[in-house]
């Protein structure tokens, strides 16, 4: 229910949902303001911030991990498994999302208990909405604006401090010295977090977000949603009317919905399934003598069958979930082997083309080649090179060193890059070409890395 001018002042309300909605919060903004001061120590002269995107290096770090820019997959492989447990718990449980983890809603409800803080509950921000300016109503709202813009400034320096160190962005606004696209950074971030959170609100839900379009093709009859239960609650009117339905019309559910509808209009898109309706109607049963859960988490399907709910393996063994199931299951085992055994060596040996080989006075082939090795890990590593299944051979490596030996050490720094020119001779024979094995060994544990080419002969 809005006010005269229309804008939407949701009522305070108590109850299971909102103190579970509360712990949500609390956590996901905990999460959020505190995880770039998180330290994990990785060496000299690397970051020491456990997550955080170092753009200019072009590496993303999450504790021990580190995700290069070759391996950008992994972003992708993660948005699609994010993607399959929304689709899974839309289809079973609605918008859980959108009522309890989307920023959007976390900051707005915050937003929201700033402004009841300083201007009262629901009746009082209607009367300083719609008065006249006055001494305490240009103190209440400056008040609430002022608060609502540092806390935005905040919401905007953690989210830069995830791509630079937040010690030195601290430091570096102190001082006012921050480059220029850091500036657009804060001042775009806490702008919109302003207008979204504190101004537009519910209107983001309603006219910006996709989400609550799409929905209704995942969401099913089985689905569990906030339901009024028009069975029990029809017809509805004031208790004096001996009427026979539970509800008694006080639209206390109306005054509590952040987006302002009337659930008992059955489901509507802009219902973010956040449950404080419930909440509010289970307040007004207790205190007229009533049955609870007249507006209730619930399916279509179990409201129609007098509320005794379906069995749950076989809502969960449906087609389509375990269809979803599946490709999470075979994403996440991807996912998971894959880090695990991810490479702390990236190793590329190309072939030179001009020209294809080269035949020595001796009667030998030579071809020439270029290997490119790039050190993941933050430990200096010691290699060594050499070629398998290529007899007989000869190998020489140049590098800074200039290292001809067949078989060659090679130096890494921690997180560096390098190039060398490989030579690799073999007796001429009727072959055009043949496959082999670049090998490079790690000398302090002996793990093995292969790249393979081939070698041409005529």
């Amino acid at each position: 229910m809005t006010s005269e001018t229309g804008k939407i002042f949701p009522q305070s309300v108590h109850g299971r949902y909102r103190s579970i909605k509360n712990r949500v919060n609390y956590l996901l903004l905990a999460i959020y303001f505190f995880g770039s001061w998180i330290r994990w120590d990785r060496g000299i002269g690397l970051p020491n911030q456990a997550i955080m995107i170092d753009l200019p290096a072009r590496k993303g770090y999450f504790f021990g991990l580190q995700i290069w820019t070759d391996e950008i997959y992994y972003i992708t492989i993660i948005l699609i498994l994010s993607a399959i447990i929304l689709f899974v718990f839309t289809t079973l449980y609605g918008r859980l999302w959108c009522g309890y983890t989307c920023p959007q809603t976390v900051f707005t409800d915050l937003f929201i208990k700033i402004e009841i803080f300083f201007q009262g509950d629901r009746n009082n921000r209607i009367r300083f909405n719609e008065s006249s300016l006055t001494k305490e109503k240009f103190i209440k709202k400056s008040s609430t604006y002022l608060t609502w813009l540092s806390l935005a400034f905040i919401f905007a320096f953690s989210w830069v401090a995830y791509f630079q160190d937040i010690f030195d962005l601290a430091i570096n606004i102190v001082n006012f010295n921050l480059t220029f696209s850091t500036k657009i950074w804060l001042f775009s971030l806490t702008f919109t977090t302003y207008i979204f959170a504190g101004l537009l609100r519910e209107k983001v839900c309603i006219h910006m977000c996709p989400y609550g379009r799409f929905q209704s093709a995942m969401i099913e009859n089985d689905t569990k949603l906030v339901t009024y239960n028009h069975y029990r609650g029809d017809p509805r009117g004031k208790q004096v009317e001996q009427k026979s339905g539970d509800c008694i019309d006080c639209f206390r559910c109306v005054l509590v919905c952040p987006t302002g509808i009337d659930i008992r209009d059955g489901l509507q898109m802009e219902c973010i399934g956040c449950g404080l309706c419930v909440d509010a109607c289970n307040e007004v049963m207790e205190k007229v003598g009533k049955e609870k859960n007249l507006i209730l988490y619930t399916s279509l399907n179990a409201l129609k069958n007098g509320l005794v709910d379906e069995k749950i393996i076989k809502k969960i063994f449906k087609v389509k979930n375990l269809f979803y199931a599946a490709i999470f299951f075979v994403f996440s085992i991807f996912t998971i082997n894959s880090l695990i055994n991810k490479s702390d060596i990236s190793i590329s040996l190309i072939k030179e083309r001009a020209p294809l080989f080269t035949m020595t006075p001796n009667g030998q082939i030579r071809n020439t080649f270029t290997l490119k090795i790039q050190n993941k890990s933050v430990k200096f590593r010691k290699l060594m090179v050499y070629v398998e299944e290529l007899e007989p051979h000869e190998i020489r490596i140049q590098s800074e060193t200039k290292c001809f030996e067949k078989k060659c050490l090679i130096d890494l720094e921690s997180e560096a890059e390098d190039r060398f020119r490989i030579f690799i001779w073999s007796n001429s024979d009727s072959l055009h070409e043949k496959s082999f094995n670049l090998i490079l060994q790690d000398t302090e544990n002996g793990k093995i890395y292969k790249e393979r080419n081939l070698f041409v002969f005529n």
